[in-house]
């Protein structure tokens, strides 16, 4: 219906009869009942159907398909282009059709009134307009408006862009958008824009107006704006009507991106996509404002040409070259109609087997077709990360943007760039789409015909079940990879392997690959170089597809489940009660809440089960109104270590508990209110007032360690003081340690009894699950036989060698070739920006391996971390290389061997280079110390100043090393092994133990700070004894330089390692470490078969 309310007096006019009475009104013509309204509400409601204006009336038929000539001009029907043009006015279409302001199509004649979009009905609620402005430019870029719309909820799918900036030139009403990741980038764009557009137009911009966003008062960006002389207006604080320009220009584009999503039925992921055609289109729109023109037509003089415009997000066929197949390999592929090219004649899709965007110019389009129906008709043969649509939110006030008066919200980490080697970044450059309109030799097109609306159905079933049903490939980061270093015009290497028949899938699949069906790498490794947490966080990531939002939990019943079971905790611990909104105090802000869905896993890598955690938005918390303290400690990776080198070498049990939502234990000092769990909500519109800590609070994980502690006291535990996530207790002969590491505790006893009766103390204080003896800890598996314990990452290498396409890659000898050099070839151009995060989750992966069970691997990884933000194709090599190195030996691990006379012994290595580093002449230090032969903690990092000579590299080395030394020594004194005669530290630089032992000064080493000369507080007070070893009994050599494989083998038997079986000769494939307790020398000796020393 063109419009919903019926006039009586018309009707009256035009003969009908309107009869009214108390249950309704009958409306006749003569005799004949022509409708009839019921009463409703006190209005007479006349029930009407709607046609469905969004199914377009254009089919794909097979004498489309063998078409290979553009139609000029193409006659449509009004709702077809209404669909083309972004859910454009259509009276707006109309008249600029007629008055011939669009070329390349006709609309239908006689098409009479036409009916209500109901996409554009979602999309477009409008409000009542701010009073418009008189004052207008009278040349080009006279005046440029500019706003930053968002965040957005959903990062966009191409850049993982939560923001798009708009620059609106007030002349032509020609406007550019940017996607951006944060609002810091503004000026950087901005600079880029004018750049463009200067040079496109030959007009100097002269005023830019803008609201008081920091990010337009930047120092960066007034300093341009400065020495270009443009002036800044800005908008008076909180008035957001004096840039009304700019924000209605948000508001136009994400309701065109609205409708337009709404219809195509795609997931908000793509909504910068859709944000960038919905300004294509505004470009080329005819406006009263401009006479009827076009912004596009007052910025280049041109008529813009629409015979482009596909329906968004259609499905379409695109022609695979024939470089990139095999003959028997199908021509087409499946792809969603993105927009039209800037760069070049050709429409831009996404690849649904390739998941990237590609640009093409043989394309045949399904414009009656969306991606959900396609899915529906089983076409898709390939798995994809397009997920239900959630359009109805995404873009809810993101035009009127409460940051740009004030400061910013903390955000997530963003997702790593999804495109690749083929996608061209149209969101890099600014530009209107000016270009590809103007041209008269278009590429040649495919073009289906159009059936009239009957036969709709029927023709779309028949084309449906014509189909070719090709499966997709799906394309692995290698290959990927690959593609990108040897470029596009390269052809595609195919593989000389046979394929082998699938084998039966297990379980224990799940946890040794990617959900290819759901995710690619990008989506699910972000970078974050922060060391430990990072790496751990990697480790105990899940390989199964967790719900993205709670819209598709609810409808998985397993997430369900788990979700009721996580506020049946909440309410059994008592964590919050339900209150009237009024008893919040004012001023104090209500805290958001949301969802967290992992799957846990067993030891062996199959899912355990799925957990569900409501979480507090800790970023919207404030400091001294929220929370005060949030310091909590977690234990140290070398007391872990110690503990199970004491474990082995005494023989004694170590057990593993695990305490159930433990931050929910934690007392609350303050007073907090947070909204009700998203899908929970009962509609009373009150607040839940929180009376224990609950997870997201910054303060729940120093609530939690507050409350265990001193649980741990009324036992009688002691904290030790090397280790604050360390407690001992003592009885008589009975001793029992207990490790702590968020809510992961290990219990180290010497008897069953002392043991059981912690259990049961703690299970009365606090919900805990008894997993036995460790087999499974903070990533790290953990075996133990009658010879000893084998700590390894098997699990951890394999799921991250197949996350970077490198499982069937060949393993190497070394982690690095000798004499690498990580500042070699300056003249080496920088990765992209797609290699550089790539080049970062590697290293980022690396680090939690490196500092866990793998040391042979800390030098190189602390050399790859020099250049992580500026990484060069060399580097990324290196870094595929380590990667090839830890695959050879996946079980390689640190070995605690079992002590015949239950020693405890603790050795320590310390060793430097000599002006390693080429670029700033830092030496690189590194010192590991042993328990009873096997690595407890080693470090291989550059050293803070330039030292002068070998000695002094040493020197300052070994000062490093006794620190560690000394509080090693102390925390094994708690364990009840004092090491009486002090810690023996071996060092290959006699001039060094000299300088240590020597408080000699001459004009060498009058130089050298104080702190340095600690050593030798240290070394006459015994807390550490000095020896001499020769380099090729030097454990530490490993850690400063990389190594020819026959030394780097000798030296990680020296850590208790085992070495790789490839990798090593047979010759030093046994060495025995042996240490003199008479003369505290350090023998290696290599052996013969299974013992017999030499």
């Amino acid at each position: 219906l063109a419009a919903n309310l019926l006039s009586c007096s018309q009707l009256a006019k035009q003969g009908y009869i309107c009869t009214f009475t108390e249950g309704g009104c009958t409306v006749r013509k003569g005799e004949a009942v022509v409708m009839e309204a019921k009463l409703d509400k006190g209005l007479y409601l006349v029930p009407a159907c709607v046609p469905n204006c969004y199914k377009a009336h254009m089919v794909f038929s097979e004498e489309a398909a063998c078409s290979t000539r553009w139609r000029q001009v193409e006659t449509v029907s009004p709702e077809l282009l209404h669909l083309r043009m972004g859910h454009a006015g259509k009276q707006q279409l109309l008249e600029c059709v007629k008055k011939g302001e669009l070329k390349g199509v006709e609309v239908k004649k006689g098409a009479g009134q036409q009916s209500k979009c109901p996409d554009c009905t979602s999309g477009k609620l409008p409000r009542t307009s701010f009073p418009i402005s008189s004052d207008h430019a009278s040349t080009p870029l006279e005046l440029v408006h500019t706003d930053v719309c968002g965040p957005m909820q959903t990062p966009d799918r191409k850049r993982g862009s939560r923001y798009f900036v708009t620059f609106l030139d007030d002349f032509s009403r020609l406007s550019w958008v940017t996607l951006v990741k944060t609002k810091d980038e503004v000026a950087k764009v901005f600079k880029r824009w004018i750049r463009y557009v200067e040079r496109e137009s030959g007009a100097k911009v002269k005023v830019l107006r803008s609201d008081r966003g920091g990010e337009y008062l930047g120092k960066e960006l007034q300093t341009f704006l400065e020495e270009k002389g443009i002036t800044h207006q800005l908008s008076v604080p909180y008035t957001p009507q004096q840039n009304g320009a700019a924000e209605r220009l948000n508001r136009t584009l994400t309701d065109l991106a609205r409708a337009i999503l709404s219809h195509a039925e795609l997931d908000n992921t793509w909504w910068g996509a859709a944000v960038q055609y919905a300004n294509w289109v505004k470009n080329r729109m005819g406006s009263k404002g401009l006479g009827g023109k076009s912004p596009y037509s007052l910025w280049t003089g041109k008529v813009p040409n629409v015979s482009m415009a596909r329906v968004w997000g259609c499905m379409a066929q695109y022609k695979v070259p024939d470089q990139q197949r095999r003959k028997l390999d199908p021509k087409a592929q499946w792809g969603i109609f993105l927009g039209v090219s800037e760069r070049s004649k050709a429409w831009v899709l996404w690849s649904v087997a390739d998941q990237r965007v590609m640009e093409s110019r043989d394309v045949v389009f399904h414009e009656g077709l969306n991606f959900k129906g396609w899915k529906e008709h089983g076409t898709s043969q390939s798995g994809t990360s397009i997920q239900d649509p959630h359009t109805a939110s995404i873009f809810e006030g993101a035009w009127e943007d409460p940051g740009d008066e004030g400061e910013e919200q903390q955000e997530e980490p963003e997702p790593a760039d999804p495109n690749h080697e083929e996608s061209r970044e149209t969101d890099s450059t600014p530009q209107p789409a000016t270009q590809a309109d103007a041209r008269d030799d278009q590429p040649e097109q495919h073009v289906p015909s159009t059936p009239s609306r009957s036969s709709w159905q029927q023709l779309l079933d028949q084309q449906l079940s014509k189909t070719p049903r090709t499966p997709m490939k799906r394309v692995t980061w290698e290959e990927k990879l690959r593609r990108l270093e040897e470029g596009e015009a390269t052809p595609l290497r195919r593989s000389a392997r046979i394929s082998q028949p699938p084998e039966r899938f297990t379980p224990g699949h799940i946890a040794r690959m990617h959900d290819h069906l759901v995710s690619d790498l990008d989506d699910c490794m972000l970078v974050d170089m922060r060391g430990h947490e990072y790496a751990l966080d990697v480790c105990l990531m899940g390989q199964v597809h967790e719900p993205r939002s709670v819209h598709e939990a609810l409808n998985r019943p397993e997430w369900v489940e788990s979700m009721h079971e996580e506020l049946e905790s909440h309410k059994v611990n008592g964590s919050f009660e339900l209150v009237d909104p009024a008893v919040v105090p004012p001023g104090l802000e209500v805290l958001r809440c949301q969802w967290v869905w992992k799957y846990k896993h067993n030891p062996d890598g199959t899912v355990e089960r799925p957990k569900s955690r409501l979480v507090v938005m800790g970023n919207t918390q404030k400091l001294g109104v929220h929370y005060e303290e949030v310091y909590s400690p977690v234990g140290k990776h070398a007391t872990l270590r110690g503990m199970l080198g004491i474990s082995a070498a005494l023989g004694l049990d170590i057990h593993h508990m695990d305490v159930k939502t433990a931050f929910l234990h934690g007392d609350l000092e303050e007073e907090l209110y947070m909204r009700q769990p998203p899908g929970f909500d009962d509609g009373s519109h009150r607040v839940c007032r929180l009376k224990k800590s609950i997870y997201g609070l910054k303060q729940a994980p120093r609530q939690w360690y507050l409350k265990f502690d001193e649980a741990l006291m009324d036992f009688g535990f002691e904290r030790s003081e090397c280790d604050p996530a360390l407690y001992h207790f003592v009885r008589y002969e009975e001793r029992i340690s207990l490790f702590l590491y968020v809510d992961d505790l290990l219990l180290l006893c010497s008897s069953k009894a002392l043991l059981d009766r912690v259990k049961e103390f703690l299970s009365s204080r606090f919900r805990m699950k008894d997993l036995g003896e460790v087999k499974y800890y903070l990533g790290m598996q953990i075996e133990r036989d009658e010879s000893g314990i084998l700590i390894h990452q098997e699990r951890y290498i394999l799921n991250m060698l197949q996350s970077f396409g490198l499982s069937e890659a060949n393993p190497v000898r070394t982690p690095l070739p000798t004499g690498f050099d990580v500042h070699g070839y300056e003249d080496e151009p920088l990765l992209r920006d797609e290699l550089v995060k790539l080049y970062q989750s590697i290293v980022g992966s690396l680090m939690y391996a490196c500092t866990t069970t793998q040391p042979q691997i800390a030098f190189a990884v602390s050399q790859l971390s020099k250049v992580a933000s500026c990484p060069k194709m060399f580097h990324l090599q290196a870094a595929k290389r380590v990667l090839r190195y830890l695959k050879g030996g996946v079980k390689s691990g640190i070995f605690f061997q079992t002590q015949p006379q239950s020693q405890v012994q603790l050795v320590g290595f310390s060793d430097a280079d000599y002006a390693g580093d080429s670029a700033s002449r830092r030496s690189h230090s590194g010192y590991v110390f042993c328990l009873n032969g096997a690595a407890i903690s080693w470090q291989s990092k550059r050293q803070p100043v330039v030292a002068l000579s070998t000695t002094e590299s040493e020197y300052i080395s070994l000062c490093q090393c006794i620190q560690e030394g000394v509080w090693l020594r102390r925390l094994f004194g708690e364990f009840g092994h004092d090491h009486a005669g002090g810690v023996p530290v071996f060092v290959d630089n006699q001039s060094a133990i000299a300088l240590a032992q020597n408080a000699c000064l001459h004009g060498r080493t009058k130089h050298m700070q104080v702190r340095w000369h600690f050593i030798r507080e240290m070394v006459a007070a015994a807390e550490v004894i000095l020896q001499w070893c020769p380099t090729n009994r030097q454990a530490a050599d490993i850690l400063t330089k990389s190594l020819p494989f026959e030394r780097h083998g000798v030296c990680m038997t020296l850590l208790g390692m085992q070495p790789h079986d490839d990798r090593v000769p047979a010759a030093d494939a046994g060495v025995l470490v042996l240490l003199s307790l008479a003369d505290s020398m350090l023998w290696v000796a290599p052996t013969h078969g299974q013992g017999g020393v030499v």
